[in-house]
């Protein structure tokens, strides 16, 4: 009978290929995913990619005169007067909180975590969010990576970070679908990415360790 790999936790798979498992629970899994083909197999690739990106992405922020664009652009989509040609909504759902995840999150002096990770999924997109602790204040620094379901070239998405329906912040992603907002409030946060033709609305966002 053919293995059901779908009892190989998407939580779990992130916490072995991060190096958070005990040894012998590592082989575990390692002799699990090694037997395993289908969702599995998918869920590790996808994270080895997700790994592998963010590690290496610098995101910067974009040029004032784009931004003033994009401001421009949101500010007559909330006003409700989308510019022609938009807008195809879709509402993403949480499918992961390592904080829910009993080895998940890397923790500083005192036990306090330093990094929380979310992932998303959407009709046309994954995204995964990294919130990380600053030293300096309670602020956290939020890293996102957009992964699209279908194979071919990253679409530069707008994204917008909003509280209790005021914009805060307003980046683009870069080739590799990141993007990254500095000194973020802690509490509860929308995000909204969009194309020339796709909308997406993430709400609430916890911003939290």
């Amino acid at each position: 009978m053919p293995r059901d790999d779908r009892q190989i936790g998407f939580g779990l798979l992130a916490d072995w290929l991060e190096g958070r498992l005990p040894a012998d629970e590592a082989r575990s899994v390692e002799e699990a995913v090694a037997a395993a083909e289908g969702d599995t197999l998918a869920d590790v690739a996808w994270l080895r990619r997700f790994f592998e990106a963010t590690e290496s992405a610098i995101v910067e922020s974009p040029p004032p005169w784009l931004e003033d664009t994009l401001v421009a652009t949101f500010e007559d989509h909330t006003r409700g007067r989308p510019a022609p040609g938009l807008f195809r909504r879709m509402l993403a759902g949480l499918t992961f909180d390592s904080n829910l995840q009993p080895a998940a999150g890397l923790r500083a002096v005192g036990g306090q975590q330093a990094r929380r990770q979310l992932i998303y999924q959407a009709e046309v997109f994954d995204l995964a969010l990294n919130f990380m602790a600053r030293d300096a204040d309670s602020d956290l620094d939020i890293d996102g990576q957009v992964f699209p379901h279908e194979d071919g070239e990253q679409e530069i998405l707008v994204v917008q970070l909003l509280r209790d329906g005021e914009e805060l912040a307003l980046t683009v992603t870069d080739e590799l679908g990141s993007f990254a907002f500095r000194r973020v409030e802690p509490g509860r946060h929308e995000l909204v990415l969009g194309t020339e033709g796709t909308e997406v609305s993430i709400s609430p966002v916890d911003v939290s360790l």
